[in-house]
């Protein structure tokens, strides 16, 4: 079934075997249309059902389908003039490579996309009114078959961007049938974000009859996965590891992919995965869209949309990796010991607020330290009106400081964040006093990201290691004093408390 082989299992037989079931003659193919009718309205197309027989072993699958994609008159008719001007209100910065096309306008409305009309159903039962920026920007040039890099702060609404364009892609194509797709894949770093990303997809399709999503995650039960798969799947929201296992074992495969999405990729290769990142790009079939997601844009990103992204739309909004300008952040040095009781006043503080005004107790997300959760939950954790997030401990990179205030402030809305801090956090606390003061400015802030960021962070602990192994070896010597500046005095300073399981400490690479 699968035309993925495992790295290990290539080899010069192997790889004759795939060119010869690859060049089957004309005869034994089996078009689109034998699978099914594509009907095209004014409103885009709908797929119809059709009896599908099974896919012989010997049959090459169907060629995808990149229908032609046109938004309404009323979009068409907008002049060059125009197109800048509602960019620049959307905040919306657009590249596209000089040897290409321009990007497709930007659509500040669902009616002018030309959706189909079951996706335009589920928008309004979602309670979508008009597009946010990232939408209003991507999904055109998604829907017009572009391949897009995509940056936007927590909270825009970039999963729907690329979801809604999806769904319109695998409604035209020829139905999956017992053994069959997926027709697109979405991979994801983390359990939380995929289970959330396949939530909207769901929410998206739920007036498509016999449209099939499954999430592919580790820390659930395999052999469900595999029924599933098995029988037959439009669209697959994975993280990496796993989605590789089921390939090896033959229970997916690639050869009916033609849409990829590959959302928060930054974290992905933090995390480690880019070998399996690479497995699966290396192996999709030669005609395929990819969209690349990110909150942030490191030079590995930008570097991975270089290599497996054609001539793609580069779609910015806002401030990418900088802190959300719509979140009040302030911060607080505490002493370790008394943190604790900093943050049951400070809880005290707004239930007696809220008392007073007579609203009700505002949401709160408290991030302490604890082995992997926190700053994994900081990029799949999706609550509705989160009012206040609390740092009880910062993390250890700019990254994960930015998506965690971004679970509040979402859509438009104001929120606020409160961080504490000692000493051993000077390093993150600079960049975020930084970022505050450039957003209060209205300069764009950039900060090292990515596996830079990680360099950057190793020298400084190494820096403050060397600098205590150095006192100690003072003190044994019988140095009675030692004269530093005040402003390195932190990094010798001695941990009276100890520290195990740091958040972040799964993040080093």
């Amino acid at each position: 079934m699968s035309s993925y082989v495992p790295p290990h299992l290539r080899n010069s037989d192997s790889t004759t075997t795939t060119t010869t079931a690859n060049t089957t003659t004309a005869a034994s193919r089996v078009s689109a249309t034998d699978f099914t009718k594509l009907s095209y309205t004014s409103n885009g197309f709908r797929r119809t059902s059709a009896t599908v027989p099974p896919l012989s072993k010997g049959l090459a699958v169907a060629d995808p389908v990149f229908p032609l994609w046109k938004p309404s008159e009323r979009v068409l008719a907008m002049n060059p003039e125009q197109i800048e001007e509602v960019r620049l209100r959307l905040n919306v910065d657009v590249t596209s490579p000089p040897d290409s096309e321009p990007a497709s306008a930007p659509i500040e409305s669902f009616t002018d996309m030309c959706l189909h009309p079951n996706i335009m159903k589920d928008i309004a039962l979602h309670e979508y009114t008009r597009p946010t920026s990232i939408q209003a920007q991507a999904m055109p040039a998604a829907l017009s078959g572009r391949d897009l890099l995509g940056c936007a702060e927590t909270g825009s609404g970039k999963t729907a961007a690329f979801a809604i364009p999806m769904i319109q892609h695998c409604l035209a194509q020829s139905p999956i049938h017992r053994g069959d797709g997926p027709l697109a894949l979405v991979l994801a770093p983390t359990r939380e974000l995929a289970q959330q990303i396949e939530k909207e997809v769901k929410a998206f399709s739920k007036s498509l009859e016999s449209f099939k999503t499954a999430i592919v995650v580790g820390g659930t039960n395999i052999a469900e996965q595999r029924s599933e798969l098995r029988a037959g799947v439009d669209i697959v929201v994975a993280t990496p590891g796993r989605f590789i296992d089921h390939l090896q074992q033959g229970n997916t495969s690639l050869s009916r992919v033609s849409f990829v999405v590959l959302d928060e990729a930054d974290r992905m290769l933090d995390m480690g995965f880019e070998p399996q990142i690479r497995e699966v790009m290396q192996n999709l079939p030669e005609k395929h869209q990819t969209l690349l997601f990110s909150a942030t844009m490191p030079v590995e990103i930008e570097a991975l949309a270089q290599e497996y992204l054609s001539k793609p739309v580069q779609v910015k909004v806002g401030k990418v990796s900088s802190p959300t300008a719509n979140v009040c952040q302030s911060l607080e040095k505490v002493c370790e010991s008394e943190k604790i009781d900093r943050l049951l006043a400070l809880l005290v503080e707004e239930a007696s607020r809220a008392e007073r005004t007579g609203h009700p107790f505002p949401l709160t997300i408290v991030f302490v330290e604890r082995k992997v959760a926190t700053d994994v939950a900081s990029r799949g954790l999706d609550v509705t009106g989160v009012a206040h997030v609390i740092n009880l401990d910062l993390p250890k990179t700019m990254e994960d400081y930015v998506h965690r205030i971004g679970r509040t402030g979402r859509a438009g809305s104001m929120g606020q964040a409160t961080s504490f801090y000692t000493d051993r956090d000077m390093f993150l606390v600079a960049h975020i006093k930084k970022a505050i003061a450039d957003v209060e400015s209205g300069n764009t802030v950039e900060f090292a990201m990515g596996k830079i960021a990680r360099r950057k962070e190793r020298e400084a602990a190494a820096t403050q290691r060397d600098a205590r192994i150095a006192v100690s070896k003072l003190s044994m010597n019988g140095t009675n004093s030692l004269n530093i500046e005040d402003k390195y005095r932190f990094m010798i300073a001695s941990l009276s408390i100890k520290r195990e399981g740091a958040a972040d400490s799964a993040w080093d690479d």
